[in-house]
């Protein structure tokens, strides 16, 4: 039987230099490395939002109490604001347009590269022209919103 006992090589002051572990480890190890290499860097779980035609994916960033929300370029937005929609939507979207990060395109608007929002809601906002809370609208693949998947929560 093999032993699961890891042994080290030190150096003559006692610093760790190498390890030598047993060939299953080894072999898990390496299976790890393969599977994180095969990940992309800062590769995250998608959530997406479907209103009045346009179309935006995106991810949350930061803190789940309080996450902030990457809304990726490409991603179309409703044109029409409603007459409540918060001015600091309607600002953004005119500051977003003049910096040509949002550009026309029928229906509505494109965005051009992703766009990192202090929350999920004024990215939800922002995409469907209306106040919107931005945990309930964002949802991943399965259809579980980002409140659903522990963001926004108190500890």
């Amino acid at each position: 039987m093999l032993s699961k006992q890891v042994s080290f090589i030190v150096d003559s002051r006692g610093h760790r230099q190498a390890a030598v572990v047993p060939i299953d480890i080894f072999d898990e190890l390496m299976a790890l490395q393969k599977a994180l290499q095969e990940s992309r860097p800062g590769e995250r779980e998608l959530y997406h939002f479907h209103v009045k035609g346009a179309v935006a994916s995106g991810y949350p960033v930061g803190q789940r109490q309080q996450p902030g929300f990457m809304l990726l370029g490409g991603s179309t937005l409703v044109a029409e604001q409603a007459d409540s929609l918060r001015e600091a939507v309607i600002d953004l979207r005119q500051s977003l347009l003049a910096k040509g990060l949002l550009v026309v395109e029928a229906p509505g608007y494109r965005l051009t590269e992703d766009y990192l929002f202090n929350s999920p809601s004024l990215a939800a906002s922002l995409v469907a022209g209306n106040n919107r809370s931005g945990l309930d609208a964002w949802r991943n693949e399965t259809g579980f919103s980002l409140k659903t998947s522990g963001f926004g929560k108190k500890e």
